[in-house]
């Protein structure tokens, strides 16, 4: 069973549930007002009875001679509100005026609570006699109804109340059809955005990381949509990288392979003696496959939130004194000078020692392959803002383009292609920046650079000072 199909079920519950105690209510309520009407009716009657009956006494002395008049004017039926007098007891009141009136009312003795006149009632109740009417002029004399206490009904009102539960049932099917046809319409509206949502995620579970949903308006479906396509872009971007990444590995995997497989065969074919020379070339590619496949395992862990760090509070003077230190040899070799600014004293970061120098490590690298000899690479630790500290390395190299400043973190990316293999080559496996990035934001940090093409590029990591 569909949604839509269950929506309407409930929605059609619901209205019948509606629609039935309102009409229940509605029903309670007419018989209780017409309960009232009768009620009030024939307490009319038993008034107007009184008076006439007190006038027959007066005339004749005689509670049966009442009592005869009694039986006579209410086998009649009488017209609401109307006051009839004596003449008109003798039966010539209209039939049809008001309710015809099955009650039996007798003459009662108020004190002793028997008939005045012969009757095959003996005795009446109390809850009777509480009803009743006195006769005016008679103290112990009352006028009590036995039998049909609320005044009975006649065709006509038996008739109106008819009408009136027709009314009640048909009104109550065309409210409840009306709903049921709006209901169906506003179901409809309301499950048609999903339906398109449903549509959407079957394609997405196809392998269609294109389809995208196009919902107007506000709510909560809205929002839903909006976060189904936020969803769908993050899965077609990581499945771009996805598809970016694995061909990268494959195209920098395929060069040291096809290194290391065209030496070694040219070794055992003798085209290429067994010299020191020859293995150092193969021991080179080897250092490159390891360190690619270290990098790519530990962007990994980082991305994934499983790298472990172990966290301690760090000088940063220290630091950066140690990694200008390790590469003076190297940048001595290329006549590059190496310069370690002096940080303000005092001046600390929580980080893990080991992957705060591999990430300035990977930096001053990366300085040292883009400064041409002659070159200048400065680095330092400064305050920043919002109680960071920011570590830099600047190099006064060919700098990098606006246009592909963007890119510097990414994956495989080198500015200059042509300089991909060197003394070197071994650490440039086009991930060291990449490295970087995981590494900070594994810290809760951020990363940086600026650059001008010609003047060199000045890349930052700003981490916690404290933890």
């Amino acid at each position: 069973m569909n949604l839509t199909t269950k929506v309407l079920i409930a929605f059609t519950l619901v209205i019948g549930v509606a629609l039935l105690t309102v009409s229940f209510m509605i029903d309670r309520s007419v018989n209780t007002a017409y309960g009232h009407y009768l009620s009030g009716f024939q307490r009319q009657r038993m008034t107007e009875y009184a008076v006439d009956a007190e006038q027959v006494y007066t005339e004749t002395g005689s509670w049966p001679a009442v009592q005869s008049w009694l039986d006579q004017a209410s086998a009649f039926p009488a017209q609401p509100g109307y006051r009839g007098g004596r003449a008109e007891t003798s039966g010539q009141r209209q039939a049809g005026g008001g309710p015809l009136d099955t009650t039996r009312y007798i003459v009662v003795d108020t004190i002793s609570g028997l008939p005045l006149a012969a009757s095959e009632v003996e005795q009446v109740t109390v809850e009777q006699l509480a009803a009743s009417v006195p006769i005016a002029g008679e103290t112990n004399a009352v006028i009590v109804a036995i039998g049909n206490t609320t005044g009975g009904g006649g065709l006509a009102e038996q008739d109106l109340l008819d009408q009136i539960y027709r009314a009640i049932w048909v009104s109550a099917l065309t409210a409840g059809t009306l709903a049921l046809i709006l209901g169906s319409l506003l179901v409809a509206g309301i499950l048609r955005p999903l339906h398109k949502l449903e549509t959407s995620v079957a394609q997405i579970a196809q392998g269609d990381l294109q389809s995208r949903v196009d919902i107007q308006g506000a709510g909560e479906i809205s929002q839903l949509a909006e976060n189904f396509n936020r969803m769908a872009e993050n899965l077609q971007r990581q499945e771009e990288l996805r598809q970016h990444l694995v061909a990268d590995i494959a195209h920098e995997l395929r060069t040291p392979l096809s290194v290391l497989q065209g030496n070694l065969q040219a070794i055992l074919d003798g085209v290429f003696p067994l010299e020191q020379e020859e293995i150092r070339s193969v021991y080179d590619e080897t250092r490159l496959l390891s360190r690619l496949v270290n990098d790519l395992h530990e962007m990994a862990q980082a991305e994934a939130g499983r790298l472990s760090l172990a966290k301690q509070t760090i000088v940063a003077g220290d630091v950066v004194a140690h990694i200008a230190s390790s590469f003076r040899s190297l940048a001595l070799s290329k006549n590059i000078t190496v310069v370690a600014d002096d940080p303000v004293s005092g001046l600390t970061v929580e980080a893990d020692p080991d992957r705060l120098q591999q990430m300035l490590h990977n930096l001053v690298g990366n300085a040292v392959r883009h400064t041409p000899e002659g070159g200048c690479i400065s680095l330092g630790a400064e305050r920043a803002g919002d109680g960071r500290v920011r570590f830099w390395v600047q190099d006064n190299g060919q700098g990098i383009d606006a246009q592909v400043l963007p890119l510097v973190f990414a994956r495989f990316y080198r500015a200059d292609p042509s300089r991909d293999r060197g003394a070197d080559f071994a650490d440039n496996t086009g991930l060291g920046l990449t490295i970087v990035k995981v590494l900070a934001q594994a810290h809760g940090g951020t990363v940086g650079v600026e650059s001008k093409v010609g003047e060199g590029s000045r890349f930052w990591i700003e981490l916690n000072s404290q933890a």
